[in-house]
């Protein structure tokens, strides 16, 4: 033998015996089988432990026939899979150890040459902690969303035993406002979100004496002032409240529009968030619906006559596509709501 072929043998045990390190001690099971027969020919010390099988148990088996496997269709899937993909990966399988623990697993395998023969190896990782977590997490998301529906409730609870009239507005608004985000296509926290904003986006108006909120007549320049002030007195009646939307910021900006016009502070453009942009459309359209102290209603067709002639100005002209779309194409309506006194809305 050559002082190179020597050379070469040497680097092959080498690499041999690292791959058989790696192998033992890999902290994720592996299974090597052969790929024409899809027997097992070697199982890793990790994957013996975590199963609860001796090696000896497991090679010369198929991979269907392993105990383990709960699912054993899916198996032979995965076995026909590759033959054609050369890949597989499961992101949650379920498995079952020698004395009946419920495990979860993420299966990835491949096939590869080994020398002459073809072999697949099957990476197998326990994720039931990180399923065990998920599920907490998921747990807890819950009751936070719970709770703030509660004070949601609370909040626009306070609001309807001083004005019911905005009590039944809001819903409406809250109802368009979500029927619109689905036309945008959001996704359902987006939507959740929209629903909250939209729900309490008059709520400080509790601080606007009653007799103001459904004065008949015109109202003088400060008593506009006061009513307008409402947009502050909610946000700092939210803003300090953790959403995981900017419930406070689009109750704030829910009367601005994009050129400025609009109060309290005067944003225009890229300076209004989304929100705040679907709930100048949605209330305004309702508004317009509804019969006030100092006007009737003046209708559908003059309400979205008036958000269509302010289109890419005063408001968003996505949503007013969209919102448009709703009414004329889609057949939307808002829902009925009980009778209420009307109140003086700005």
């Amino acid at each position: 033998m050559t002082e190179q072929q020597e050379a070469a043998t040497r680097a092959l045990v080498e690499s041999e015996q690292r791959y058989r390190r790696l192998f033992e001690s890999a902290q994720d099971g592996i299974l090597i089988l052969d790929a024409v027969s899809g027997s097992i020919v070697e199982v890793n010390p990790y994957l013996c432990d975590l199963l609860g099988y001796a090696a000896a148990d497991l090679v010369g088996l198929k991979l269907w026939e392993i105990g383990a496997f709960v699912d054993k269709q899916k198996s032979k899937q995965a076995f026909a899979d590759l033959q054609e993909t050369r890949y597989v990966h499961y992101d949650d399988m379920p498995l079952v150890t020698r004395q009946g623990k419920a495990i979860a697993v993420e299966f990835i395998s491949n096939v590869y040459p080994v020398g002459d023969t073809m072999v697949i190896q099957c990476n197998i990782r326990d994720i039931s902690e990180r399923k065990r977590l998920e599920s907490l997490q998921a747990a807890y998301e819950s009751a936070v969303t719970t709770g703030l529906r509660g004070i949601v409730n609370a909040l626009t609870a306070v609001l309807e035993a001083r004005d019911p009239y905005t009590a039944g507005h809001t819903q409406r608004v809250a109802d368009l406002c979500v029927a619109i985000g689905r036309e945008l296509q959001l996704d359902a926290t987006a939507l959740e979100g929209l629903r909250v904003c939209a729900l309490v986006h008059d709520i400080g108006k509790i601080a606007i004496p009653a007799e103001l909120l459904s004065k008949p007549s015109v109202l003088s320049v400060w008593e506009l002032a006061l009513i307008r002030s409402h947009v502050e007195v909610g946000y700092e009646v939210l803003r300090t409240i953790d959403f995981p939307w900017p419930v406070a910021e689009a109750v704030r900006q829910h009367h601005e529009r994009l050129d400025g016009s609009g109060y309290l502070l005067g944003l225009e453009g890229d300076a209004i968030i989304a929100e705040a942009r679907i709930l100048a459309v949605a209330d305004t359209v309702e508004a317009m619906t509804t019969d006030r102290p100092y006007r009737f209603a003046k209708g559908l067709k003059a309400a979205l006559e008036l958000i269509r002639t302010g289109r890419n100005s005063s408001f968003d002209g996505a949503v007013v596509d969209a919102c448009l779309t709703l009414f004329e194409e889609k057949g939307y309506a808002f829902p009925t709501s009980p009778s209420r006194s009307p109140a003086r809305s700005a």
